[in-house]
């Protein structure tokens, strides 16, 4: 899918994360896959999804534009996308676009960062999202051939704001540079969304508080709780 073509898809409208945790009820493609359909059908104009399995399960019942991802355990730590043949499996897997971390610093066994973007270009010919945690990353990103970033990571690297909620600043910060922006990362009100879309985001990624109904009662119950004085239980 080409770049333009994407972007005037998902510009100003809601693309939705599909994925599961490990070893939860969901955690199955054909689950994954009618999860992917059910928000289609509800409006959503792009997925996300991670891993082979899901998406090209959720290929088979769907032609919205995915934003495709590969998960990796190093170090005890999720990285995203980190090698080109990631990038490879995900193509054939019936991904439209290709989102690669790009914070710092990146690990030894990580393909480098500009060899991952060009390789995705020119081999697999698909555009590239560079999650990223803070503006310095966004701007390094796209001096390295990104398309577009997206603010998924802010909050998860050390060096970027310790947030409960989005960090909707930093969707200003990048948006103010003229850098193409998914605004992604804890959006869990409509409000949320429409404020980021104000401060410049092309889009937004919800996940959790759609698509995540063990995370969405713990919510629940976890406000409720507090707003009554009760234990957690």
């Amino acid at each position: 899918m080409e770049v333009k073509d994407f972007l005037k898809k998902v510009q100003n409208k809601l693309i939705v994360s599909c994925q599961a945790l490990p070893d939860t009820p969901l955690d199955k493609p054909e689950i994954i896959s009618a999860i992917a359909k059910s928000v289609e059908l509800a409006g959503a104009v792009g997925l996300r999804a991670n891993g082979v399995n899901d998406i090209r399960a959720i290929r088979q019942n769907s032609s919205l534009p995915i934003i495709g991802i590969q998960k990796t355990c190093r170090r005890d730590a999720i990285y995203i996308t980190p090698r080109y043949e990631h990038a490879v499996q995900l193509y054939e897997a019936g991904a439209s676009i290709i989102a690669l971390q790009a914070t710092n610093p990146r690990t030894g066994d990580c393909t480098g960062l500009k060899p991952l973007i060009d390789g995705i270009h020119t081999e697999l010919g698909l555009g590239v999202i560079a999650d990223v945690s803070t503006l310095a990353e966004a701007q390094e990103a796209m001096a390295l051939g990104a398309d577009m970033v997206a603010t998924t990571l802010s909050g998860y690297t050390p060096h970027s704001r310790q947030l409960e909620g989005p960090d909707l600043e930093l969707v200003r910060e990048i948006a103010a540079k003229s850098i193409p922006v998914i605004a992604e990362g804890r959006y869990h009100t409509p409000e949320q969304v429409v404020r980021a879309l104000e401060y410049g985001a092309i889009s937004v990624v919800v996940g959790t508080m759609i698509t995540m109904p063990d995370r969405i009662t713990h919510y629940f119950i976890d406000h409720i709780n507090r707003q009554l004085g009760h234990e957690d239980v």
